[in-house]
């Protein structure tokens, strides 16, 4: 029996996650049967704004941790074979991702050269286990790629969502005349506190908010609407084009070449961050995908 384990940083995610990914994967790899354990729930690493000539906060030392745990322990008793570490690049961090990356792969050596006696053995199992990838800019992004998941948050089919991008959900950035207005009132409230980076119009979480307070009285809730809308979410419709979507589209890379099977996405652009070009080589890498 082989074991995948996720480790996220949302409700959402860790009760809806693995069911949707799942879907579009064998459920036997080498003749093992595949099990999606129940993911590891930890605190987001990128709630805050990372500063590249910082140390790894403590939450992110603590995310470094649970992955070493389940690629060498695991929740109970048994190693898993394939480790995913994913979080939300959130408004934050939005064009931050290669900071994002540096800061956990330095929490990794940090925690490595605690490690004398076993580092080797340690960087091996990482090598071949473990993978960091990132959600850009939120889990919620990739629902408005499949307007039938979207629906099932509570945002009717009838109603279209106004996006700058229509086909790529990583760069999610709504133009809908009737939110843009709130948009720019909470940048400006983000100015006030020092957050001049932030674009409300591209919080795909929060819009998603908008469009269903104006159909329903009931709100939005993550382990209601969102776990339904993403369990039954169709990743094939969200890659509409070659070029769309390149983080998620290594995500699926990184999970088909541990299946040995083809990228269910089909074709498409992979980020260089969150996947390695065929010409590097695997022994140089400190995880399976960077």
């Amino acid at each position: 029996m082989a074991r995948i384990k996720l480790i996220v940083t949302g409700d959402m995610e860790k009760q809806a996650l693995p069911q949707s990914l799942k879907r579009f994967f064998p459920s036997q790899r080498n003749g093992q049967n595949v099990i999606w354990e129940t993911p590891h729930k930890v605190d987001g690493v990128t709630c805050s704004r990372l500063d590249p000539s910082k140390s790894p906060s403590e939450r992110m030392k603590r995310l470094v941790k649970a992955m070493l745990a389940e690629a060498t322990i695991g929740s109970q008793g048994t190693p898993a074979d394939l480790v995913l570490v994913l979080d939300d690049v959130e408004l934050h961090n939005l064009g931050q991702e290669s900071i994002v990356t540096d800061h956990f792969k330095k929490a990794i050596e940090m925690h490595l050269s605690n490690l004398p006696n076993n580092q080797l053995k340690i960087r091996e199992i990482i090598r071949n286990k473990c993978s960091f990838h990132l959600l850009k800019p939120m889990i919620e992004s990739y629902l408005f790629g499949d307007l039938e998941a979207l629906s099932m948050a509570g945002v009717p089919a009838s109603t279209q969502p106004l996006l700058v991008h229509a086909t790529d959900m990583e760069q999610f950035e709504s133009n809908d005349p009737q939110w843009l207005p709130n948009c720019y009132a909470e940048n400006e409230e983000k100015k006030k506190i020092n957050q001049p980076w932030w674009r409300h119009e591209c919080h795909a979480k929060q819009y998603l908010i908008y469009l269903r307070s104006r159909h329903s009285e009931f709100p939005y809730q993550e382990t209601m609407h969102g776990k339904k809308s993403l369990t039954m979410l169709n990743w094939k419709k969200i890659q509409k084009t070659p070029t769309d979507n390149p983080i998620i589209h290594s995500l699926f890379q990184d999970i088909a070449d541990w299946f040995g099977v083809q990228n269910p996405l089909g074709e498409g652009k992979i980020d260089p961050i969150f996947y390695p070009s065929s010409d590097v080589n695997p022994a140089t890498l400190l995880l399976r995908n960077m």
